[in-house]
């Protein structure tokens, strides 16, 4: 069984993410894994990251904050936002990590 601490998620979910796109290939399969583990996260949850994304980046930038700063917010910036997407992605990796075989 696969534990992820809620304070680490983001550390441990990508360890693990990375294991898989290791099992599975070579490194692009590793943005097919993080793709799929998106693409499970909006079903489950009926959310949209890429709307959340693009909402957030829009208030920031009427906010004044600088457009580096902006283009470097990413999904998992956006689920790191929400208690409830934190719980389901974490649920997801395990999910995920089971079904390839990673421990």
């Amino acid at each position: 069984m696969v534990a992820i601490d809620t304070t680490s998620w983001r550390d441990e979910t990508g360890k693990i993410l990375r294991k898989i796109g290791n099992e599975c290939g070579d490194g692009a399969s590793y943005q097919e894994v993080r793709a799929e583990s998106y693409s499970m996260l909006e079903k489950r949850m009926g959310v949209s990251l890429k709307q959340r994304l693009t909402n957030k980046r829009r208030r920031m930038a009427e906010e004044g904050v600088c457009k580096s700063k902006r283009d470097k917010l990413n999904y998992l910036d956006i689920i790191a936002e929400d208690k409830k997407l934190i719980e389901g992605y974490m649920a997801i990796v395990k999910e995920m990590a089971i079904k390839y075989g990673v421990a």
